[in-house]
């Protein structure tokens, strides 16, 4: 096992820093076993992390503790009929192409190719869910195994116990350092996929056709046009996917070009007036070429997932908040609103579009976004910087003052009162499962100790 004094580590996009006293890269359960039972090598508090994708500072406190990196243990371990079973350190992207040769896909195929699996099922993801499946990929995790804060190996599976696995799918780390992931998977089935552009009103309108028809639904909201444009995404296990070329064009316009000309605009372009005009203009752009491009009829489910480089040179950062169904199109107005009212105080605009999802209930994870009832999301996006932030802060109290839920690890500058609002009693219930789990509070550093408080 390698591990480094005093170093100094970057999250993914380099906007978050930690200095850990102790940085451990386990190969084995004994070694996990090994961090957990030695506080003086290994001082508290012990945080995993993967890829640090997670835009909210998560992966240990400022100053001090010991950062497990689990990317050494990354292999897939075996395959049933309908699930596998991997090491926590696997990615996204790696786990899709060992399916996709076995013609089998993930229920849940997000975007993000970097994310661990021990991520996916101790923390919140999102997707548009089609109907009567779940939008999260923790709702198909069906087994973990993972050290515990005495050093004792242990293993929980949804047929044995179902009610612990509710609490360990949004657990972030908290309950133990699971090194096993064990999901449900199915075979592969072609994807079809249209863009509409609309109106928020005519996308209220079509709204429950969509659903009726069996769609999946993203979104793109340009708030300051009031315009949306709607992807819909339809499977069909009788086809067999053919295409892939699209998505990749795709993948690297959000992954670098949209990124990087929505930057230039805004270091090139001094003047407010023609700088407005610039990104009305590329957001114009935008919108014509996804609807009248991105468009497939047999694709591969796998093909969507993108492998963000680890200090790009332009970034796409977003947040997340989402809303209860029936009052999201009052709430997207009032987004709209106040976009506008922000950027005529401050003077800032987000520049790249915002993203949402359409995602069914699921009461699978006890932190669930969508624990009351179907959900849609609002994800503003940007380039990044101080204003940025700044915006975020403002963001945060317009989606709290509307009833909003957040996610832990996607949602930053979270404050105690807004997970509190959200979350209600199941903070209460969590914070004790926590605690009686963690009586010393090995795992438990500051950020979550001042929301769970």
């Amino acid at each position: 096992m390698e591990s480094q004094q005093d170093v100094t580590i970057k999250n993914w996009d380099g906007t978050w820093t930690y200095r850990p006293r102790v940085k451990a890269r386990p190969e084995s359960v004994e070694d996990l076993v090994e961090i957990v039972t030695d506080p003086v090598r290994f001082p508290s508090p012990v945080r995993p992390a993967g890829s640090m994708h997670s835009t909210a500072r998560m992966n240990g406190d400022d100053e001090g503790g010991t950062m497990v990196d689990m990317t050494a243990m990354n292999r897939i371990l075996h395959f049933t009929g309908d699930t596998v079973t991997v090491e926590a350190g696997v990615t996204h992207g790696d786990l899709a192409k060992a399916l996709k040769a076995r013609g089998l896909q993930p229920y849940i195929t997000t975007e993000i190719g970097n994310t661990t699996l021990a991520a996916f099922a101790c923390a919140a993801t999102k997707d548009s869910a089609f109907p009567g499946e779940h939008g999260q990929v923790s709702s198909y995790v069906v087994g973990l195994r993972y050290v515990t804060a005495d050093g004792e190996i242990k293993e929980i599976t949804e047929a044995n116990d179902p009610q612990e696995m509710q609490l360990f799918r949004t657990s972030y780390g908290l309950f133990g350092l699971i090194f096993e992931v064990t999901i449900t998977v199915r075979p592969t089935q072609a994807l079809e996929v249209r863009h509409f552009g609309l109106s928020i009103e005519e996308f209220r309108k079509f709204l429950p056709v969509y659903k009726a028809r069996g769609y999946a639904i993203m979104y793109y909201i340009y708030p300051y046009a009031r315009r949306v444009v709607v992807e819909l995404r339809k499977q069909h296990p009788d086809r067999k996917p053919t295409s892939r070329l699209r998505w990749q064009y795709r993948n690297k316009f959000w992954k670098q070009y949209g990124p990087a000309v929505a930057a230039w605009i805004d270091t090139n372009i001094k003047n407010k007036k023609w700088r407005v005009k610039a990104h009305d203009a590329f957001f114009y752009l935008q919108r014509q070429l996804m609807v009248q491009l991105m468009r497939y009829k047999h694709s591969w489910p796998h093909a969507q997932i993108i492998s963000y480089p680890r200090n790009p040179k332009v970034l796409y950062l977003f947040s997340m908040w989402s809303f209860r169904e029936t009052d999201f199109f009052d709430i997207l107005e009032r987004y709209c609103d106040f976009c506008d009212a922000y950027d005529k105080g401050t003077g800032f605009r987000c520049n790249l579009p915002s993203v949402g999802y359409v995602i069914g209930r699921d009461c699978e994870a006890l932190f669930s976004y969508t624990w009351e009832g179907p959900g849609m999301s609002i994800d503003p996006a940007s380039t990044g910087g101080p204003e940025w932030e700044e915006f975020l802060h403002a963001y945060n109290d317009f989606c709290s003052e509307h009833g909003g839920t957040p996610l832990f690890n996607q949602t930053p500058f979270l404050t105690r009162e807004m997970v509190r609002r959200a979350f209600g009693a199941r903070l209460q219930k969590f914070a004790a499962a926590r605690a009686e789990r963690d009586p010393k509070e090995r795992f438990l550093d500051q950020y979550f100790r001042d929301l769970l408080s």
